[in-house]
């Protein structure tokens, strides 16, 4: 069975969960909202452990690239296990019975794929899986209540400029896996992991908190577009700069085009 097959099977299990969370919850659009925050701090996390310390590999065997391998697989199992299943933890705050017992069971999904082939370990061990989904799993738990308690204003700033950082950052992975546009700043030697690294830890990070500024700072609503113009000056001295890279016939003006809908759809 092709790789790929195992990890369409995560999509399948995330939809399930997802859509059993929406219809007992029935607020999709707050939801909706949640799990992008799950989906960017569980991309923050992996980032550290896979594309910074090289941790572990996935093999969905759609790529010849191994990090472009990486890319697409973090994309799957974060999203569509990780996620999803954060999401209910935190709508209907299981108890820390429940979040051990859901660890066990990520421990045994990793076991299943290693067993398979589809994943293996550098450094990494599946105890660590085990420890890493507990603390992540509670995090998110307890922001839940933090968030929904109302008392301070921070945490809501915190959990928008998460989601703002993923917004940004998304259309920039997926570019790069249609091979169309790549950072090329020379920190390591593979474009996939050295445009992930400035991408994600440096660029959109930056940009996500001139988003936030912009939304929560000025008074005035035209402040709301003053992120799109930072965008694209930023762009154009990377594109200057020889950072930004472009392929296959692809145009700033179509990055523009991502980066207004980008904003858009976080207004």
């Amino acid at each position: 069975m092709p790789n790929i097959y195992w990890y369409y099977g995560l999509i399948v299990i995330g939809a399930v969960i997802t859509v059993y969370t929406m219809y007992k919850k029935r607020n999709v659009f707050d939801l909706f909202s949640y799990f992008v925050f799950a989906t960017a701090w569980s991309w923050i996390g992996e980032a550290v452990v896979l594309f910074a310390l090289n941790a572990y590999a996935y093999k969905p065997g759609l790529y010849s690239d191994p990090f472009a391998e990486n890319i697409i697989g973090h994309i799957i199992a974060t999203t569509g296990l990780w996620s999803s299943t954060a999401i209910s933890v935190m709508v209907f705050q299981l108890s820390y019975r429940w979040i051990g017992l859901i660890s066990i069971v990520f421990m045994l999904v990793e076991v299943l794929f290693l067993k398979e082939g589809v994943y293996t370990h550098h450094w990494w061990h599946t105890y660590m899986t085990g420890i890493v989904t507990f603390i992540y799993m509670m995090t998110m738990k307890k922001w839940y209540s933090i968030v929904n308690g109302k008392r301070h204003k921070s945490p809501r700033i915190i959990t928008f400029w998460t989601i703002s950082w993923i917004i940004l950052q998304t259309p920039s992975s997926v570019l790069m896996l249609f091979g169309k546009q790549f950072f090329h700043v020379n920190w390591v030697e593979n474009i996939y992991r050295d445009s992930t690294l400035f991408s994600g830890f440096l660029y959109h990070v930056c940009m996500a908190v001139i988003v936030i500024f912009c939304i929560y700072i000025p008074k005035k609503k035209y402040w709301n577009v003053v992120p799109f113009f930072i965008l694209l000056l930023g762009d154009v001295i990377l594109l200057n700069m020889k950072i930004l890279v472009f392929h296959d016939d692809w145009k700033l003006s179509y990055l523009i085009c991502i980066r207004a809908a980008s904003l858009l759809f976080l207004y």
